[in-house]
């Protein structure tokens, strides 16, 4: 105690001139000088001092991290529950179908149609009910990728992916709304630093398959699980909600295979579809999924 007290002492007080004193009649004498007891701090406190301050602040560092994080994935999470916001209305006003996959390749879309054009992005499709650019990007993304706008100004930052697997659905379709993910998060660069530009994720064509170069801390190549191990996702009933990797890989639902088992493409496909021209590897024909819900 005696030495925390030291680090609050600035100054020494002077004891100033010596003090008068009566030594008897017609005499004066003075009192000898008070010394001061404390001349400063020995080598060995103020190293005890500095190794105290060390210890805290590694105890507390870590700490002050991982509430900056938590804070960061709260925000991210509301952007998933505004974005689950906008998709029911979207659905409302679409014939309670979810938007299409715009692409020149017709087997990669159940609109079995090619189409193109920036307001055709699901980002741009949900704009006018979100009305707010910034939703589309996580504040953990350290280099959210910029995405057209309907002009084709790469103006909204994007952290964002949308499903493949609920893709031009109809809300009758999706028998388990609570469990089908239609927006959730993607890296920004892989491990070998290439940037991550995918809009859609694919379960059958390796986006769910572990990082090649460090599998271990990411577990799936296209989606981030950036907040402490786990991402936020945004579902087609409109809630959102924060999943692990393995959650997600090990469900037939939550990964969407179940529904693209149900409503297949030829390039959105299980191996039970003659003809099934998907990528390697495919999680839907993870055997632990079979059968599959209707056969």
């Amino acid at each position: 105690m005696a030495m925390l007290q030291r680090l609050f002492v600035f100054s020494r007080v002077s004891p100033g001139p010596p003090a008068s004193v009566s030594c008897g009649a017609g005499h004066r004498c003075t009192a000898p000088p008070k010394r001061c007891p404390h001349q400063g701090f020995t080598l060995i406190e103020l190293l005890v001092v500095i190794a105290i301050i060390a210890l805290l602040t590694a105890i507390l560092f870590p700490v002050f991290s991982q509430a900056r994080e938590k804070a960061r994935s709260i925000s991210c999470l509301s952007n998933m529950r505004q974005i689950g916001m906008g998709l029911q209305q979207y659905m409302q006003d679409n014939d309670d179908r979810l938007f299409f996959r715009s692409t020149t390749n017709v087997d990669m879309t159940r609109l079995h149609k090619a189409t193109s054009g920036n307001d055709l992005k699901w980002w741009n499709q949900l704009m006018p009910y979100i009305k707010n650019n910034t939703v589309f990007s996580c504040p953990s993304d350290n280099g959210p990728l910029a995405s057209p706008d309907v002009s084709g100004n790469n103006t909204i930052p994007r952290s964002y992916v949308a499903s493949s697997a609920v893709e031009y659905l109809k809300r009758a379709q999706v028998t388990n709304a609570s469990e089908a993910i239609v927006i959730t998060e993607k890296w920004d660069v892989n491990e070998s630093g290439a940037t991550v530009s995918e809009s859609w994720m694919e379960p059958f064509n390796k986006d769910m398959a572990p990082d090649p170069v460090n599998p271990q801390e990411r577990p799936m190549l296209t989606l981030a699980n950036r907040h402490q191990g786990g991402m936020n996702c945004a579902f087609f009933d409109g809630h959102a909600k924060w999943l692990t990797p393995t959650a997600i890989k090990g469900s037939a639902t939550l990964s969407g295979c179940a529904l693209i088992h149900a409503y297949p493409t030829l390039r959105m496909c299980d191996q039970t579809v003659p003809g099934c021209a998907s990528g390697d590897p495919n999680l839907c024909n993870n055997p632990s999924f079979y059968p599959y819900p209707g056969g």
